[in-house]
């Protein structure tokens, strides 16, 4: 229970500095890819903390399915993919050009940054949503489907 409380305020967290940093840099630094990243980082850790806070208050079985965890999970994937290949995508660019981080409207580095925090909140997002996928049980499992007919 402690760590799920734990979980939710590193989660809430995220979201904030998520959203502002994508405030912070798409209107005030004119860097708008950084925070694309920023504010996609944000929605995956807004993910973790809605499946955080249904499992405490212990209304997740009621608000999702297996199905809809999978799908969160494989939202999570794709948000791990893709920011891992910008990660890889702007190292290559910062040791090719020696950028320095000065001036922000042009860092390369920052991007780094924030698609780096993309990949760990969607790797996040993945690992809460199998976590609590586990949570189900085989009659849950059954009961789901309720278009099966009885015969």
């Amino acid at each position: 229970m402690l760590r799920t409380k734990i979980n939710i305020v590193i989660s809430a967290i995220g979201v904030v500095l998520g959203i502002s940093a994508f405030i912070c840099f798409c209107i005030v630094y004119a860097n708008v890819e950084a925070g694309m990243w920023a504010l996609l980082s944000g929605i995956h850790s807004g993910l973790v903390l809605m499946l955080h806070c249904h499992y405490l208050k212990e209304s997740l079985h009621a608000n999702f399915s297996r199905k809809a965890l999978q799908y969160i999970g494989d939202f999570g994937i794709v948000g791990f993919v893709s920011g891992a290949a910008l990660t890889l995508f702007y190292l290559f660019l910062e040791i090719y050009y020696k950028a320095n981080i000065l001036p922000i409207q042009t860092s390369i580095i920052i991007r780094l940054v924030w698609s780096f925090i993309m990949m760990k909140w969607g790797l996040m997002v993945y690992i809460t949503s199998k976590k609590y996928q586990r949570t189900y049980n085989d009659e849950q499992l059954f009961s789901e489907s309720p278009n099966i007919e009885e015969t």
